[in-house]
């Protein structure tokens, strides 16, 4: 199957009539940045969810959330769609001005709620994108069978994040960080059938 979109091209071939060699490629994906998603946004008095002025990630992408001083503490909600555009929800605990991944893969986001501030008037919280690329399909394995980035084999010995029941936890961290210029491809084993493999469209 081949399913084609403004972004990417996605490409199962059935293999030995039980399992799928499951060609998956995203066309420069966009490196990581911690306000991709939303820029800095003041933290209130009472908790707030954010409904405008969001940015969705380019691809099925794992979140990230940064506050901009020690002090900042609480969960941010986030809520969107996976790549299949089921309804999917995380909480990411705050850590200061650390950066703070997410574990899911979000093909949109149509809402976050942010914590109430500690210290008046002087805390931030953006939410970006990490390294992390959704998967169409859930992997047989952790391994993969190749991985090119551009135009180059990448020998890193890249390792999935494979979840055997939710698709937005099932992942891929390319060998060589997403840069914005560089296509990503991987070749990988799942046991899907077609009809279950994403037809995420644009």
């Amino acid at each position: 199957m081949i399913i084609k979109n403004k972004y990417a091209t996605f490409i199962g071939h059935k293999y030995h009539g039980k399992f799928y060699v499951d060609v998956q490629k995203w066309t420069a994906p966009d490196a990581p940045a911690t306000n991709k998603v939303l820029s800095a946004t003041a933290l209130k008095t009472a908790v707030q969810t954010i409904t405008t002025g969001i940015t969705n990630p380019d691809f099925p992408r794992v979140l990230s959330v940064t506050g901009n001083s020690s002090n900042v503490a609480g969960k941010v909600t986030i809520t969107g769609t996976n790549i299949r555009g089921k309804v999917i929800t995380e909480e990411i605990t705050l850590n200061g001005s650390a950066t703070v991944a997410g574990t899911k893969a979000f093909r949109t986001v149509t809402s976050i709620q942010l914590p109430v501030y500690s210290v008046a008037g002087t805390e931030t919280v953006s939410v970006g994108i990490t390294n992390k690329l959704g998967l169409q399909s859930i992997p047989l394995s952790t391994s993969v069978i190749e991985e090119v980035s551009g135009n180059a084999d990448d020998t890193g010995g890249t390792v999935l994040t494979r979840d055997a029941d939710e698709i937005e936890k099932c992942l891929y961290n390319p060998t060589t960080e997403c840069d914005a210029t560089d296509d990503k491809v991987i070749a990988y084993l799942s046991e899907e059938t077609d009809s279950k493999i994403s037809s995420y469209t644009e």
